[in-house]
C-alpha cells in the first residue's frame, strides 16, 4: 500500500510543479514579456527558469516514484509467496 501511495504522490507532485511552472510562464506570455523589448529574452528566460523549490521538490518526487515501484514490487512477491 506504501508503495502505490509513493508512487501517486511523487507524480502528482511532479506533474503539478510542471503545470505550475508552465502556468507561470503563460501568464508573463500574456502580459506580453516574451516581446517587450526593455525585458529582453535573457530577463524573460531568468523570470520563466524553475526555481530551487520548485526543482528540489521536482526531483524529490522523482525519486519517490521508483522507491514506491520498488516497495509495490517487494510487497507483491512478499504477498504471492506460499505460507510455510
Amino acid at each position: 500500500m506504501l508503495g502505490i501511495l509513493l508512487t501517486v504522490v511523487g507524480v502528482a507532485v511532479a506533474f503539478t510543479v510542471r503545470a505550475l511552472s508552465f502556468a507561470r510562464y503563460m501568464h508573463l506570455e500574456d502580459l506580453g514579456l516574451d516581446v517587450d523589448p526593455a525585458v529582453g529574452p535573457d530577463l524573460f528566460a531568468l523570470l520563466v527558469a524553475p526555481t530551487v523549490a520548485e526543482r528540489t521538490f521536482f526531483y524529490l518526487s522523482v525519486g519517490l516514484v521508483p522507491v514506491g515501484l520498488v516497495l509495490l514490487i517487494v510487497g507483491w512477491r512478499h504477498r504471492s509467496r506460499p505460507a510455510r
